[in-house]
C-alpha cells in the first residue's frame, strides 16, 4: 500500500516537473506558446523514445484520472461569477466549445491509431 502511493506520488512529482520545466524554458527563451503544451511535448517526446509508459509516470496518470472530475470545479464556479456574459451569447460560446472538444477527440483518435500501430495494436 505504501509502496503504491510513494509510485503515485513520485508519477505525480515527475509530471509536475515536466510542467515547471516547461514553465522555465517558455520564460527563458519567451517562447510563445503556453508551458503546459510544451511540458506535454517533452513528454510525449521521451515516452516516445523509452517506447514505454515507466511504472511511476503511470501510477501518478493513474492518480490524476481519478480525480479529474474535482478539477471542472473551479471553472464551473468562474462561470457563475460572468454569468450575464454566458447568457449574452450562448451559442457562440456552445459552438466553441463543441468545436474544441471534437478537435480534442480527433487528434486524440489519430494519436491512438498511430501509436497502437506502432505497438502492434489494431
Amino acid at each position: 500500500m505504501i509502496g503504491n502511493v510513494a509510485r503515485s506520488l513520485l508519477g505525480v512529482l515527475i509530471l509536475m516537473a515536466f510542467l515547471y520545466g516547461a514553465a522555465f524554458l517558455v520564460r527563458a527563451f519567451a517562447l510563445p506558446f503556453p508551458a503546459p503544451i510544451l511540458g506535454l511535448l517533452m513528454l510525449t517526446a521521451l515516452l516516445l523514445l523509452m517506447r514505454r509508459v515507466p511504472a511511476g509516470i503511470a501510477a501518478g496518470s493513474d492518480t490524476l484520472i481519478r480525480i479529474f472530475p474535482l478539477l471542472f470545479i473551479p471553472p464551473i464556479v468562474a462561470l457563475l461569477g460572468v454569468k450575464a456574459l454566458v447568457l449574452s451569447a450562448p451559442l457562440v460560446l456552445l459552438l466553441a466549445i463543441s468545436a474544441s472538444t471534437l478537435v480534442g477527440l480527433l487528434v486524440t483518435a489519430f494519436l491512438y491509431r498511430l501509436l497502437a500501430r506502432g505497438q502492434g495494436g489494431s
